[in-house]
Parts: C-alpha cells; structure tokens; sequence
C-alpha cells in the first residue's frame, strides 16, 4: 500500500493497493464495505467529491471515477501514461490529474469528458494543487514547476529547480507556493508570478 487512505463524511475510509484494487472500509469496524479492480497497481490517493464520488488513478493509465457507496464504477478516463498522482478536485467538480504521458488532464468530474489538456516535457508523477483563484500547480519531472489556468490549460508561468519535481504542492494563505525537489531544497515560490 503506497497509496494514501482519503475518508468519506460518513467515515468509509479508501485506500489503494499494489493488488490492482481500491477498497472502501468502514472506519469504525474495518469491514471491508467494497472493493474494485483497475488494470494495474494503484500507487494514487483517491479524492472524494462533494457528492461522494471517488476519483482515483492507476497504473493503468485511467482515472476512474466510483460511487463511494458501492463502488460502482461511473466512468473511466484514459491517458496515455501511468497515473501515479493524486487527482485534485475543483470548487466546480472538475477533476485535474497528471499522468506519465508528460500531461495535465481537466477532466468533468460527473461525465468523464476531458475539457483540457496541458503538456509538459517529462512526466508527472505530483499531485496537483489548486489555488484559491482556480490556479493548477504542479510538478513535473523536467525539473519544473507549472502553474496552469484552471479555466483554459494554459500555461501562466513555470519555475525551474535543480531536480526532478515529484513533491506535490501546498499553498499558504497568502497565495505562496510551497514544493520540495529532488535537488534536496524545498522552494517558496509567488504564486502569481512564479
């Protein structure tokens, strides 16, 4: 299990696994309530959308999209690489992750239908994050930061560090831009301007 375990508001708790699965467990007893099979090892954490819908990525090369009571898969999403990062979901419902195929998808969290795609020089294994303003940072393994319109998929500004950019973002109250690099430096970085 390298995934990280995302918890549903009635306490269901999902996680994925080198076994190809996503399991939904109840966090109380440690029932095991479903579980559903990708193609391949889910090293993604799932998120969870605001009606209970579970986005998580695979090693396959999709993004599925499951009901979180059943499991009950409601679309998948493929990309032309491995998805190992955490999908990151809009104050709109619209899903973004990256894959291997050195891009970042938008992706509408109740169709499955891609909005926008935005290419990087090497693969993204970073899980995006999203800032109060609808901005999309993430890392990619061309060294680089992006930050990407929320709206459109196009690039508003890239930051370069000295290694590959794998960590995934966090950003403080005031807007700044806090990721680690493989270089052994974590960078604070303005938001607005990179």
């Amino acid at each position: 299990v390298v995934s990280s375990p995302a918890i549903g508001s009635d306490g269901t708790v999902y996680i994925g696994s080198f076994d190809s699965k996503l399991y939904a467990i109840n966090g109380q007893t440690g029932i095991k309530l479903w579980e559903f099979e990708t193609g391949s090892p889910v090293h993604s954490s799932p998120a969870i959308g605001s009606d209970g819908t579970v986005y998580v990525g695979s090693r396959d090369g999709k993004l599925y999209a499951l009901s979180g009571k059943t499991g009950v898969k409601r679309w998948e999403f493929l990309t032309r690489g491995e998805v190992n990062g955490s999908p990151a979901i809009g104050s709109d419902g619209t899903v973004y992750v990256g894959s291997q195929d050195k891009s970042l998808y938008a992706i509408n969290g109740q169709t499955g239908a891609k909005l926008w795609e935005s290419e990087t020089r090497n693969v993204l294994r970073s899980s995006p994050a999203i800032g109060s303003d609808g901005t999309v940072y993430v890392g990619s393994g061309d060294n680089k930061l992006y930050a990407i319109n929320g709206q459109t998929g196009a690039k508003l500004w890239e930051f370069e560090t000295g290694g590959l950019v794998s960590s995934s973002s966090a950003i403080g109250p005031d807007g700044t831009v806090y990721v680690g690099s493989s270089d052994k430096k974590l960078y604070a970085i303005n938001g607005k301007t990179g």
